[in-house]
């Protein structure tokens, strides 16, 4: 088993109790302990102890001085002082789900173990549970006592400034962690206050967006209600101009037979289509032009048909006035 003690200042120098800290299920847990050495022999013995032969059970081990070397001065002072105690640590065997079987059962006092197992061996400098659990000799295999010596004033004393000094340090630790959760606390509330500011502020946003886009799609319903109309009014004013024009047309063209108004059919059929593609002007002018012409070609071959090129006549004077002119 190992041999095992509780450190209570960072010198790791003198040893304190077993160092548990709780229990889980059935198994004891001794984390603020620390191993020192481990026992590699045991053997039933009878010793003599303040004057008295017993039969006990002797263990041997090794403490590992390379590691904890103030330790070990600690134990070669004050076991040429006193008598060194300590602790041993047992536990119940697996089988029987970490539970220490008891010869005639469990009792308060006097209870003797029967099945178990030996976990560690801690040493003490506080009243150990088993006055019999004694150090008995260090660097010396005899099996002579060094004999029960009550631990003196300068022990004590050094005992309690340790713990005392401990305490004081563990309380100064102690405080700066308080303050330092306090100040986290704040820091914390002061994130959390600055998380709400900012989610109503996004709350606000989204719903000034919300708005935004509300007004957005309303306007657009206007304009494009507005659109329509405006489409529909230009559609009205095309066709009333198209109606205005087609009647100035009409007016144009009422002066003229419908042979003079086919001189310009192309024009007036584009001017249906697309009022604004032809002028009325154009439309009347080529009509006129037309009419002029045919009244030119009407009037020669009217007077080639009064003049006869093979006919002579002596008297021309008397055919004036029918318009016949005798050019031979």
């Amino acid at each position: 088993m190992s041999i095992v003690a509780e450190f209570i200042t960072e010198e790791r120098d003198m040893p304190y109790g077993h160092g548990m800290t709780g229990v889980k299920g059935n198994m004891p847990l001794f984390e603020d302990a620390t191993m020192v050495g481990h026992f590699s022999n045991a053997y039933i013995d009878e010793v003599e102890i303040d004057g008295d032969k017993k039969k006990v059970l002797v263990a041997e081990g090794t403490l590992d001085e390379m590691r904890y070397p103030k330790f070990v001065e600690w134990l070669i002072k004050h076991m040429s002082e006193s008598q060194i105690k300590g602790s041993v640590e047992i536990v119940g065997k697996q089988e029987n789900d970490g539970v220490i079987i008891y010869s005639d059962g469990w009792v308060e006092k006097g209870r003797v173990p029967q099945i178990y197992d030996y976990s560690g061996y801690a040493i003490l400098s506080v009243k150990p549970a088993d006055e019999a659990a004694i150090v008995m000799e260090l660097n010396n295999k005899s099996k002579e006592s060094k004999g029960e010596i009550i631990m003196d004033e300068a022990m004590k004393n050094e005992i309690q400034s340790a713990a005392a000094n401990a305490l004081a340090e563990t309380n100064s630790k102690w405080e700066q962690y308080v303050a330092q959760v306090q100040a986290k606390d704040a820091e914390i509330s002061q994130l959390q206050a600055d998380i709400a500011s900012k989610k109503a502020d996004i709350s606000a946003k989204v719903a000034e967006i919300e708005q935004l886009r509300a007004d957005y799609e309303a306007a657009n319903a206007k304009l494009a209600l507005a659109e329509a109309g405006l489409a529909d009014a230009n559609a009205k004013i095309a066709e009333m101009e198209k109606c205005k024009k087609q009647n100035e047309l009409n007016e144009a063209l009422s002066g003229f037979t419908d042979e003079e108004r086919d001189y310009a059919k192309a024009e007036i059929e584009s001017f249906e289509k697309d009022p604004t593609s032809v002028e009325i002007s154009s439309i009347t002018g080529k009509i006129y032009a037309e009419i002029g012409r045919k009244s030119r070609e009407n009037n020669v071959s009217e007077i080639n048909s009064k003049i006869d090129i093979f006919s002579m006549s002596e008297d021309v004077s008397s055919e004036s006035d029918n318009d016949t002119v005798n050019v031979f």
